[in-house]
């Protein structure tokens, strides 16, 4: 399993290549710009980053119904590459749920980036307990109840996986 952690500034540059090799790249050099971020680590080597914000209202003040309102909003999860399909996904987000949930938020909600790999970020955020809510669509919102992701990640974690 990985060590999931706080981003140090000394992160940014790995980070910054971690989301240029995974078709996120950054313009100019990385800074966090007051999200919340964690990093993943495996044998010393990072190779997955997420950033969410906590208490954010995605979508239900502008009178989108299907929103819940207050949640933990997903920005970014990414995995370098040669350690995808290993947990390390997986566990960036079940951190993010256990802080979420920690802070008293119910709901996760993310929109997926698109371009080459949407159907394998969208399969990847299924896997996790996420779903598409809201119309079908382009730039479509899929969430969740914090307690799905970790009850996924708790099985997950049974199973060895």
């Amino acid at each position: 399993m990985p060590l999931i952690r706080d981003i140090a500034p000394a992160d940014y540059p790995v980070v910054e290549e971690l989301l240029y090799a995974t078709d996120l790249e950054v313009v100019g050099s990385y800074d966090t710009g007051g999200l919340d971020v964690v990093v993943a680590e495996l044998q010393g080597r990072l190779v997955g980053v997420a950033e969410f914000e906590l208490h954010r209202d995605f979508g239900h003040d502008e009178g989108q119904e299907a929103h819940p309102g207050k949640q933990t909003f997903i920005y970014t999860v990414a995995v370098a590459p040669t350690d995808r399909r290993g947990g390390v996904g997986r566990a960036l987000v079940g951190e993010i749920a256990r802080r979420a949930q920690e802070a008293g938020d119910t709901f996760l909600a993310l929109v997926p980036q698109d371009g080459a790999e949407e159907a394998g970020r969208q399969a990847f955020f299924r896997a996790c307990g996420l779903t598409l809510y809201g119309p079908d669509r382009p730039g479509a919102a899929w969430g969740c109840p914090v307690s799905e992701v970790l009850a996924v990640n708790d099985t997950a974690d049974a199973a060895g996986e």
